[in-house]
């Protein structure tokens, strides 16, 4: 390896795998473009809640706190957020809240953070049968959700002193 990866704060290393996924895709290896995104959104929530992360089994809910709060964490890369993009959707809705993630593409710092709880989301957003679910848009969580930034931002940040 030409370089030492342990020297690379999450960010970089989520930039650097994107650029992976890319050349794999250019060389027709790889199909598709799924990214470590949605798992480390959910590590920053777990960082800046703490609980527990729940196991990938576990229906409708991604980290459960101390108290008792069951939070679904959805993620976005940038490139997909513009007025229209949507997160993956909701097929469930036992849960308490959501946290929505939103990257920069290029260097995965976050850029924007939103809370929104479970029956606001799914009283705001329509069902879509041939997904099986309710897919809120950004436009819509920035109306109906709380800014969270200011908490995710730093717990994002301690995840490279915790792994490094």
């Amino acid at each position: 390896m030409p370089f030492d990866l342990g020297s690379l704060r999450v960010p970089e290393l989520m930039a650097l795998g994107d650029q992976v996924i890319a050349e794999l895709r250019r060389r027709d290896l790889v199909r598709t473009n799924n990214k470590p995104i949605g798992d480390v959104a959910e590590q920053i929530v777990l960082a800046a809640r703490g609980g527990v992360l729940e196991p990938n089994s576990t229906k409708s809910h991604d980290v459960t706190t101390d108290a008792g709060l069951r939070i679904q964490v959805k993620a976005m890369g940038a490139r997909a957020a513009g007025a229209q993009a949507k997160f993956s959707p909701f097929r469930s809705f036992d849960f308490d809240v959501a946290v929505f993630l939103v990257f920069a593409a290029e260097t995965f710092e976050l850029l924007e953070a939103w809370e929104a709880p479970a029956a606001a989301i799914e009283s705001g957003t329509r069902y879509v049968p041939h997904i099986n679910g309710r897919q809120p848009g950004l436009r819509f969580i920035r109306t109906i959700g709380a800014d969270v930034l200011p908490e995710m931002r730093p717990a994002y940040a301690r995840l490279d002193t915790v792994m490094g």
